[in-house]
């Protein structure tokens, strides 16, 4: 598999009232949807504090970024200040996990010089 990247034109944030789900637990409180030429592409969901995170995947060309919940603020300080902000999937082979890779957001910026 190769390198997915999209390009983060939109997004939008839901934040749970509380940690339950009919019977069950609800691991994440804070879900940031993100969208890409007009295409929903990928979910990134911080734990709750005390819980923690599962490892992210790929699947059905979707990202699903897991987090801890102290790097919710770090990601939407990205989406709201940079213009350039990517979410990526990056395969990592491991033959006792063939869907094994890694979820992270990517900026690209400039550098600009001051005489």
């Amino acid at each position: 598999m190769k390198i997915k990247r999209f390009k983060v034109d939109k997004y939008s944030i839901k934040l749970y009232a509380n940690d339950r789900k009919g019977s069950r637990t609800r691991w994440g409180d804070k879900v940031i949807e993100i969208y890409s030429d007009e295409r929903h592409v990928a979910s990134a969901v911080f734990a709750r504090k005390g819980t923690t995170a599962p490892e992210p995947y790929f699947s059905e060309g979707k990202i699903y970024y897991f987090a801890q919940a102290d790097q919710y603020t770090t990601v939407i300080d990205l989406l709201r200040n940079d213009n350039s902000v990517y979410i990526v999937w990056e395969p990592v082979y491991d033959p006792k996990e063939p869907n094994d890779g890694n979820a992270y957001f990517y900026v690209e910026g400039k550098v600009i010089q001051q005489n």
